[in-house]
């Protein structure tokens, strides 16, 4: 029976699904670029449900939901996989950006994404046109920026079809061993100090070194190290080869993706 203080208040639909953890809120810092996969701090007990997928949608009224596998990992958590890399260019997701999850019921939540200084993503879509990713500087869409050092590089160079600036290079036994030392133009703004570069191949992620080679060489060469040779070894390179390094970020963090 309803009671007279009740009469004329609007009731809101209750969602038909579970509804235990229907109040489940986090924020999810980006520390580092993650292209492939995003860590939550949630564990499986927390999921709202046992599949395996979760459903993202963004404040921007289309109440239009993307789809993303979800896998373990060590801590007891989980972290999103397969899609992800779609969500994180569409909605140019950066190094510092804040994640504001909240359950919506179901596989539902709903991500409001805020920069470094607090303010709110204005949600606009990316031109699909466009590559997903601002590069700055001398770099050209899908030009070759340093000189294949051998015949077979430069073969392979003529016919590399890509929306990034990327270089080719010949995997020698001591590169794979040591560093790898592109002629490209900077790779970077930061041009003066070691910092951290991150180095992609399929689902493999790295951390490497980027550091401004100080040798006799002119100063447009770069060292790749303090990760590169753990890189090589998870990638399975083999010294003869040849491979493309597509440079598909320089801010704020660069990122390159081998093939």
């Amino acid at each position: 029976m309803t009671s007279s203080k009740d009469k004329g208040k609007r009731k809101l639909p209750m969602d038909q699904g579970t509804t235990q953890n229907y109040k489940l809120r986090f924020l999810k810092p980006v520390l580092r670029p993650s292209m492939f996969k995003l860590s939550l701090p949630i564990t499986l007990d927390e999921l709202p449900n046992r599949t395996p997928y979760l459903d993202l949608v963004v404040p921007d009224g289309r109440n239009n939901p993307f789809r993303y596998l979800w896998s373990p990992v060590q801590s007891g958590k989980i972290a999103l996989t397969r899609g992800w890399q779609e969500f994180y260019q569409t909605y140019k997701i950066n190094l510092d950006s804040m994640l504001h999850f909240t359950h919506k019921g179901n596989t539902n939540f709903q991500v409001r994404i805020f920069n470094f200084g607090g303010n709110e993503n204005s949600y606009q879509l990316r031109d699909p046109e466009e590559p997903p990713y601002v590069r700055t500087g001398d770099y050209q869409i899908a030009k070759c920026i340093n000189i294949p050092p051998s015949a077979s590089a430069k073969a392979v160079a003529a016919k590399v079809k890509t929306k990034w600036p990327f270089f080719v290079m010949d995997l020698t036994a001591r590169m794979m061993s040591s560093q790898l030392l592109p002629n490209v133009p900077h790779l970077s703004h930061f041009t003066g100090q070691r910092h951290p570069i991150i180095l992609t191949y399929s689902h493999i992620e790295v951390e490497a070194t980027y550091t401004r080679y100080s040798g006799k060489r002119d100063g447009s060469f770069g060292v790749i190290s303090g990760g590169w040779e753990n890189f090589a070894s998870l990638c399975n390179f083999k010294p003869g080869g040849v491979e493309i390094f597509e440079v598909i970020s320089t801010e704020p963090v660069t990122i390159i993706q081998v093939r």
